[in-house]
């Protein structure tokens, strides 16, 4: 299957090769007489987006000699996606879109009930003059960082080869920059008022966040932490949740003046409340009783928040088009109703005394739940200030001022696109995979770059039988296709956004694992960017943050970034028109926090402390036409001390971890987001655990970050080294037409 998998590849480039590289005009000549020919039929439009990737990764370590661990060490996956845009247009006033996404994996090709088509994305839209703009269905909206808004992960010239493939896994979850995807009804208006008074925006949305749906406790989809009874551990509703939305903008004074007003309320509908039939705690050995879909999250949500801004452009008022000089300040306050459940002894009518459950002898309690207003706020300025030239060079230095008190909660704009899992090799992970960064097999480039649309996974027994896959489920996931990746449009609850941050990527997500609405922080950060046409350019970023209120337990936690970077395009300053492009970065993040106390506890206080360095490198060349050359390295080198395994939780905690990535590729490109590449590369992780509670206790039994295959007997030093690799041979394609 290897050596078929090498052929396949060495096919796939021949094949890439052996392409003509027609002219620039003879490309450009050929697009226009196809879209002329689609035009031609009055309207009609077609576009899309195809998406094939196959791709083998062969996981590897020295320290499982014996094969306790009888997982497979070679994922393979195979697939091609076409989402085909139609848009229709009836009338001049009314269009009407339907993406349709067609999916086949290539193991299953000829098995036609295994290729699948749905509908990914419908709306109906139209507009009433110019001023006036509506859409029902499928929608993308964003306010701003504090109101509605999808963070995302920044990574400072991030090299092309692994910026493709992020680009690709995005694309799989219809994400597109920091808009969120809704469902609903958005209107806008846009009518200019004159230089004077300036334009006005004014918009309206209603859409509904998530549905009431039932989903199963133990599986990969729908779950954070498969199997766990923890609040947030499911995303399984047991209502409706719907956003309403209202944004006002006026850019008076030739829109060099800015005032904006939002307005939303975020809420679940009561009314929709649904329950199911389920095993108690999960037991499967117990009966069905009747409970909440989502037993362990109940609490309906019910948020008012406002936003208010303001700004101005002070190199607009001054007409000075080489100046680069504004300001935007906005103050947003959150209202959400927290909840407090109390477990009250129910008393026997007759005695007084405690009643008892007839069938089990224990006592009887009822849950009385009470509510409050918990009310936030949140502060953001941001400041841009630089000059450039027409054509030669420019300075700009971009500044956010934070102050996010703890109260502040908005699940819209905090909720993040990126929750770190674990994807490729997974089998081998088995009932660990859940636990995303804290899995043993985990590695950060995995989570950013790769992903499975459908995956299959083995059973940990290895039979086929029904016996076999009965007995063989993981605690993880059930031996049933899911869709493997880190990248979501979901808005998560209070007690869904605590586990995710809980289970972040610190090398990502350290400071501002929401964006900049996350709460209980204030601070700054600071980027300052220079570039010489379109030759060169260098960025230096600086941040610090703090906890505005500390966490019981603690003293308020400190955060700070900084770092920096270039690139450059040789071949455009020598005067070549074909790029070759180097860049290269490095980042250092920190947090430190000082514990409270805990002298109470037996412990003496000390500090906690996380540190992190990221290094980026990158080069991309087209040596002929259309073929060109790529290769990345990214290293990221992280350090734990003693207090910040004690506040970990964890049994066995890192101390260091050093993770590196390399891939090299070829590929064939026609534009920007068109081409078909052929990489390998390597990951490689080396992670140190201090094991000394575990050796004591002669026991590794809850220590789910540790592999399989360690053995605690032969651990006599209280320290374990866990190395690993997975190379990675992959041919993909991307066109976006």
């Amino acid at each position: 299957m290897k050596m078929n998998m090498k052929k396949f590849l060495i096919a796939f480039l021949a094949a890439a090769a052996t392409v003509p590289a027609a002219t620039e005009w003879q490309t450009q000549e050929k697009l226009d007489a196809k879209v002329d020919s689609i035009n031609a039929k009055r309207g009609v439009e077609i576009g899309g987006k195809i998406r094939a990737i196959a791709q083998a990764s062969y996981f590897d370590t020295d320290q499982d000699p014996t094969g306790l661990n009888k997982m497979p060490d070679v994922e393979r996956n195979e697939m091609a996606n076409a989402d085909i845009d139609f848009h229709f247009r009836p009338y001049e006033f009314v269009r009407a879109n339907v993406m349709l996404r067609f999916g086949a994996g290539m193991q299953e090709y000829f098995s036609s009930a295994s290729k699948t088509m749905s509908v990914g994305w419908i709306n109906v839209e139209g507009n009433i003059g110019n001023s006036f703009y509506w859409v029902v269905g499928d929608f993308r909206q964003q306010y701003s960082p504090l109101t509605l808004f999808n963070p995302d992960v920044e990574i400072l010239y991030e090299p092309t080869i692994f910026a493709r493939k992020r680009h690709m896994a995005e694309a799989q979850e219809l994400l597109e920059g920091n808009q969120r995807n809704l469902q609903g009804a958005n209107i806008q208006f846009r009518h200019n008022l004159g230089s004077t008074v300036g334009e006005l925006r004014a918009e309206a949305l209603a859409a509904r966040l998530n549905r009431t749906s039932v989903l199963d406790l133990s599986g990969a989809e729908g779950n954070i932490l498969p199997n766990d009874t923890i609040a947030g551990a499911s995303l399984a509703s047991n209502m409706d949740k719907w956003l309403i939305a209202a944004n006002i903008e006026l850019l008076p004074l030739n829109k060099n003046l800015y005032l904006g007003v939002t307005p939303m309320f975020i809420f679940d509908n009561e009314d929709s409340y649904s329950y199911t039939y389920r095993h108690p705690d999960n037991d499967v050995s117990a009966d069905y009783v009747l409970t909440s879909i989502n037993p362990y999250d109940t609490d309906p949500q019910n948020t008012m928040v406002v936003s208010g801004r303001l700004g101005g452009d002070v190199a607009g008022f001054l007409g000075n088009k080489n100046l680069v000089l504004d300001l935007v300040a906005e103050y947003a306050y959150s209202s959400d109703k927290i909840y407090t459940h109390t477990a009250v002894p129910v008393l026997d009518a007759t005695t007084g005394a405690q009643a008892v459950d007839a069938s089990t002898g224990e006592n009887l309690y009822t849950d009385v739940v009470t509510d409050e207003k918990l009310n936030g706020s949140a502060l953001l300025v941001n400041l841009n200030a630089g000059y450039k030239t027409a054509d030669t060079w420019g300075a700009l230095l971009g500044v956010n001022v934070v102050r996010n008190d703890s109260n502040w909660y908005n699940n819209v704009a905090q909720s993040p696109k990126f929750f770190a899992r674990r994807i490729l090799n997974s089998d081998k992970d088995g009932n660990t995979i859940k636990y995303g960064v804290n899995s043993p097999l985990y590695s950060t480039f995995d989570a950013l770059y790769n992903y499975a649309p459908k995956y299959s996974p083995a059973t940990t027994t290895l039979k086929t039988d029904d016996g076999g896959i009965r007995d063989g489920q993981s605690e993880s996931y059930n031996i049933a296709p899911f869709n493997k990746s880190s990248w979501k449009s979901g808005v998560y609850s209070r007690s869904q956004l605590a586990l995710i941050e809980s289970l972040s990527d610190p090398a990502l997500q350290l400071a501002l694992p929401n964006g900049l609405a996350t709460s209980n922080r204030q601070g700054a950060r600071a980027n300052l960017t220079l570039n010489w046409k379109d030759y060169a350019e260098v960025q230096g970023l600086f941040s610090t943050f703090t906890q505005v209120a500390p966490v019981v337990g603690f003293k308020e936690a400190s955060y700070m970034e900084f770092g920096g970077g270039a690139k450059v395009d040789v071949f455009k300053m020598l005067g070549f028109k074909k790029p070759l492009e180097l860049s290269g970065s490095y980042k250092h993040s920190e947090r430190s926090v000082d514990t409270d106390n805990w002298a109470a506890f037996g412990t003496a206080d000390g500090t906690a402390e996380f540190k992190s360095d990221f290094i980026n490198a990158g080069l991309y060349v087209q040596y002929l036409p259309r073929l060109g050359f790529t290769a990345g390295l990214q290293y990221i080198n992280s350090e734990y001390n003693a207090y910040e395994g004690l506040i970990s939780g964890l049994a066995a905690p890192k101390t260091t971890s050093k993770q590196m990535q390399w891939m090299v590729g070829l590929d064939y490109s026609l534009a920007d987001n068109a081409w078909l590449s052929l990489n390998y590369g390597m990951i490689t992780v080396s992670n140190e655990y201090n094991t000394a509670s575990i050796v004591a206790a002669a026991s590794s039994d809850g220590a789910y970050n540790l592999p399989s295959y360690y053995d605690v007997s032969t651990d006599v030093a209280g320290k374990f080294k866990h190395e690993f690799s997975q190379s990675i041979i992959e041919a993909s394609i991307n066109v976006e037409f």
